[in-house]
């Protein structure tokens, strides 16, 4: 764990998945996939709006409307001052000036922000990001078959390839129709490179994200006899892969005989 200070306070925060508990880790996630899809701010409104236009001009008008629900979505957040983004970093609290904070509802970690409420949000933005950067190489380091993400390396390398064309127009001083049609074409690639999801209803990403929890929770406590919510992140991934392990062995053994 990690001892810092925000503000005046004093805080103690979670930044390794061999102590961060799983039902936590959970919570910090599900804020995640929302701020991912839906958005904290007006940047995020713009970011919608343009790949709305994206997706109509790529003649996908069942992406751009599902783009336009999660911006309705993102200016609530904003008309009522909730920040997914915000809440993610609230989970990884463990106390504030001695007291600890464990309800991982929304009113419950609204509660812990808004102890941070004289904080610059660029200084809750740095703690958040350094602790994730952390938490991400350890899940990497620990378990690569399940967080070495092939899509994201894909989009990195469009990413990557879109630089090196802005650069080269920068060296030489101009830039070609060609290399603006190239720049324009990767942008919108970019743009769009990741379809968006539905966050309301019953299919919406938050339900689907806690029940594919329960259903491994499930899994965990029928295979191993224990209690997974008890678990940390370390703990909780590693009796998945052990049962992913002893599945393989057993159909090695079926076919064997």
């Amino acid at each position: 764990m990690k001892t810092t200070k925000i503000g005046e306070r004093a805080v103690v925060l979670y930044d390794s998945i061999d102590e961060l508990p799983i039902l936590r880790f959970h919570a910090y996630n599900k804020m995640l996939l929302i701020d991912a899809g839906v958005g904290s701010d007006l940047n995020d409104w713009d970011a919608h709006i343009e790949k709305a236009i994206r997706f109509i001009r790529k003649e996908k008008p069942d992406l751009a409307e599902k783009e336009l629900d999660n911006l309705r979505q993102n200016v609530y957040f904003v008309q009522s001052a909730i920040s997914p983004k915000y809440l993610a970093f609230a989970c990884l609290v463990k106390s504030v000036d001695g007291t600890e904070y464990n309800d991982m509802t929304a009113d419950g970690l609204q509660k812990v922000l808004d102890l941070f409420a004289d904080a610059p949000n660029a200084e809750l933005t740095a703690h958040l990001e350094a602790v994730k950067k952390k938490i991400d190489e350890e899940l990497r380091l620990y378990f690569p078959r399940l967080f070495d993400d092939a899509t994201l390396k894909e989009y990195y390398d469009k990413l990557k390839q879109r630089t090196i064309v802005v650069l080269r127009t920068i060296i030489d001083g101009r830039a070609t129709e060609a290399d603006a049609k190239e720049i324009d074409d990767i942008t919108a690639e970019l743009i769009t490179y990741f379809n968006p999801q539905t966050f309301t209803g019953s299919e919406s990403v938050e339900i689907r994200h806690d029940r594919q929890f329960e259903n491994m929770c499930l899994i965990l406590s029928q295979n191993l006899h224990v209690d997974p919510k008890k678990f940390t992140v370390l703990e909780y991934y590693n009796a998945f892969e052990y049962i992913k392990e002893q599945a393989k062995k057993e159909n090695k053994q079926k076919k064997v005989k």
